[in-house]
């Protein structure tokens, strides 16, 4: 009996007909509320673009019960859901100025673009002078503490860079969230190369970019490190070690979340050198891909003012720094808030040492299972786990937070039963050249 219960959730998660009920229901819930209700587009605008959706979600669940073109038709409600509405907001931006629905991150990368390209670092800049300070969710409120620092890796503002550079030299408008969609495009293309049954890509496709916790369509950048992740799947799938490598330091190098997968592909790539007895050369090129593409954007930043650099990436989402990230969200930070040991989202707690004690020995268990059963299934979903827990310790966990691990959740798992059908390559060298070893 409990053996079921425990599967239960899998059987529930990993099924296409109830994938598309959860997600596509999630999606039409929050594009009506966006969209739907005139607020943002107006009404005709809103309706048409709530309209849209909700016909390709019926095309969808079409499909799926017909058997027929069910990839096609979840590719249409992903059009529909994501590319259409991130499109009219843009449009919107363009015709009237202002960035309504704009996450306040991909305006930021925007001002840091702009920064960078007159000769300034674009990290330990004061943002209230600048153009931030009038964005409508900031008006006739208190300075927002974001507004001292910028939070993300330099590679998050490098990719847009030559777009945007060139957008201004031609004199033509630019939204970072056209590269954004182009991401968005890479991802998908790498789902539906992947060498699985069609029922595990579609899982993968629907909960990347039917779930509206991920805010595509306002520009929230967790796409960036999760496309390399894809991409570092689809490399792995089909037998090409260097490229993975390479793709999941990207990951890294976008956002400190895929930090996780390094050591446990790193331990996966090692052992495959072993078993199939590359040259040291070979061995050492492909795991300084891990390291490389983090290395490459991060290092020169950070020589250029490291004490800027750790204030903004470091200091201020753990709490060190005067301006620090507020108490928020669904992890225990929260529970000791409103329990009142903490006194106010302001104050200063050690989370970073909840974070190491809580997430190391998932790792460490994590590097342990990829010994004993060496795939990369077994380090994506070691590697989630660790990230969950060193989230739930943080300071802060926004509800993009939990789309990610959602999404990582599925992935590991189509990933497994994806290996299984294909079988896959990588894994059973790894797993013969161990055995033939001992």
């Amino acid at each position: 009996m409990r053996r079921r219960l425990t599967r239960l959730p899998r059987r529930l998660l990993f099924r296409p007909h109830l994938a598309l009920l959860l997600f596509g229901s999630l999606s039409l819930i929050s594009g009506w509320l966006w969209f739907g209700t005139g607020l943002f587009l107006g009404n005709g605008s809103g309706l048409a673009v709530f309209g849209l959706s909700l016909a390709a979600t019926l095309v969808a669940a079409l499909a799926l019960l017909r058997r027929r073109l069910q990839l096609g038709g979840l590719l249409l409600l992903l059009v529909a859901t994501v590319v259409v509405p991130t499109l009219a907001l843009i449009a919107l931006r363009w015709k009237t100025g202002a960035p309504i629905l704009m996450h306040d991150g991909a305006y930021q990368t925007e001002e840091a673009m702009r920064l960078l390209l007159s000769g300034l670092d674009p990290y330990g800049v004061d943002y209230t002078t600048s153009s931030m300070r009038l964005w409508h969710w900031y008006v006739n409120t208190p300075i927002d503490p974001s507004l001292y620092h910028y939070v993300y890796p330099p590679a998050v503002f490098l990719l847009p860079l030559p777009a945007y550079a060139l957008a201004q030299w031609v004199g033509v408008p630019f939204d970072v969230r056209l590269i954004d969609l182009m991401v968005e495009v890479v991802a998908a293309v790498a789902i539906l190369k992947l060498p699985w049954r069609w029922e595990w890509r579609y899982l993968v496709l629907a909960a990347l970019f039917l779930d509206p916790f991920f805010y595509l369509a306002q520009g929230r950048n967790d796409v960036l490190f999760l496309a390399p992740v894809l991409l570092g799947v689809l490399a792995w799938e089909r037998d090409r070690p260097l490229l993975a490598s390479l793709a999941f330091g990207a990951a890294a190098a976008f956002k400190p979340f895929a930090v996780f997968f390094l050591p446990l592909v790193a331990l996966l790539l090692w052992r495959r050198s072993r078993a199939e007895r590359w040259s040291t050369p070979r061995r050492l090129s492909v795991l300084a891909g891990l390291v490389l593409p983090g290395m490459v954007t991060i290092v020169p930043f950070f020589l250029w003012n490291p004490a800027a650099y750790w204030a903004d990436t470091v200091s201020f989402v753990s709490g060190g720094d005067p301006h620090r990230y507020p108490i928020q969200g669904y992890g225990f930070s929260e529970i000791l808030l409103l329990l009142k040991i903490i006194p106010s989202p302001s104050a200063y707690f050690p989370f970073s040492i909840l974070q190491v004690l809580a997430a190391l020995p998932a790792l460490a268990f994590g590097i342990r299972r990829v010994v004993a059963r060496p795939a990369l299934a077994t380090a994506l979903c070691w590697a989630t786990a660790s990230l969950a827990l060193f989230l739930f310790f943080s300071r802060f966990v926004n509800d993009n937070y939990l789309a990610a691990l959602l999404f990582l959740a599925v992935l590991a798992g189509a990933t497994r039963r994806g290996a299984r059908g294909s079988g896959q390559k990588a894994d059973r060298a790894i797993t013969t050249g161990s055995a033939a070893a001992a």
